[in-house]
């Protein structure tokens, strides 16, 4: 297998689960720094790519969806009410808030725009971590910055951690 081939599946399995792309890396017999490289450019354009993808959805189901649903034949948006009056009536035992939903307020009442930002490439993936940090912390400049570094050095970290396992 030539050096590019593995360089791009490094790379576009860091551009969906992070986590894993350096374990794959060296278990296909890449050099460190390849392996490195090519999991950093991933993620941040990945990120990057999925960050403003979210300004254009959230754009989309503000402005663009009710003026699309104007448009619609009233014969479909009454099959739209009707399926919207029986999930209603479905849902009305039901909790409003889950003990997940309980723990994502907590999480980011408690850890805010640094716990998103430090465990974005770790534990969530980076489509996830890009849509909140654009949602909840879009006003603050310096938010994507913060997120790239973090994708460099937790990259950096990642490697130098699973290089060492693979040698014992």
């Amino acid at each position: 297998m030539s050096v590019f081939f593995k360089a791009s599946q490094v790379f576009f399995l860091a551009m969906i689960k992070y986590f894993y792309a350096p374990i794959y890396g060296i278990a296909i017999g890449m050099d460190f720094w390849l392996v490195y490289f090519s999991l950093i450019t991933g993620g941040v354009l990945a990120f990057v790519v999925y960050y403003y993808l979210t300004d254009i959805w959230l754009f989309y189901a503000a402005y663009l969806w009710p003026t699309l649903a104007k448009i619609i034949p009233l014969k479909w948006q009454w099959a739209v009410m009707r399926r919207k009056v029986r999930k209603r009536i479905k849902r009305r035992g039901r909790k409003k808030f889950t003990r997940k939903n309980k723990m994502v307020i907590k999480f980011r009442r408690q850890y805010g725009m640094w716990g998103i930002i430090l465990l974005t490439p770790v534990l969530i993936s980076l489509p996830i971590g890009a849509f909140l940090l654009r949602k909840y912390y879009r006003e603050i400049k310096m938010s994507l910055s913060y997120m790239l570094i973090s994708i460099v050095v937790e990259g950096f970290i990642l490697c130098v951690v699973y290089w060492n396992m693979a040698k014992i």
